[in-house]
């Protein structure tokens, strides 16, 4: 990934913390499905898991995760971690991004 193209991306970035943002695959908070732990910036899948509701996929993704928390802290430093919905990112956005990503990471 050029440094033009990644300095785009991170113009979304919400504070000095890398954000990583919970969505559930179809795009909108329901009661269950698989949830996905994103880095928003990019749009990189960092986990995935199968919740029967909503309000457990921070806890099943990253909370409860300690060896997750140790790895990213590792890998970006101080994360905060987010609903989607409870950013300005669109679900749109955020697949574009991971488009991105997928063909610049082959």
């Amino acid at each position: 990934m050029t440094s033009s193209r990644l300095r785009k991306m991170m113009k979304y970035k919400l504070t000095d913390k890398t954000l990583l943002v919970i969505v559930n695959e179809a795009g909108i908070d329901v009661d269950e499905g698989v949830y996905c732990l994103i880095v928003a910036d990019t749009g990189e899948v960092l986990a995935s898991h199968f919740c029967s509701g909503s309000s457990f996929a921070l806890g099943d993704l990253y909370e409860n995760r300690p060896e997750r928390i140790e790895v990213f802290q590792k890998r970006f430093g101080e994360v905060e971690v987010r609903y989607l919905s409870d950013t300005d990112i669109s679900f749109d956005e955020l697949v574009k991004r991971n488009i991105e990503f997928f063909h610049n990471s082959h």
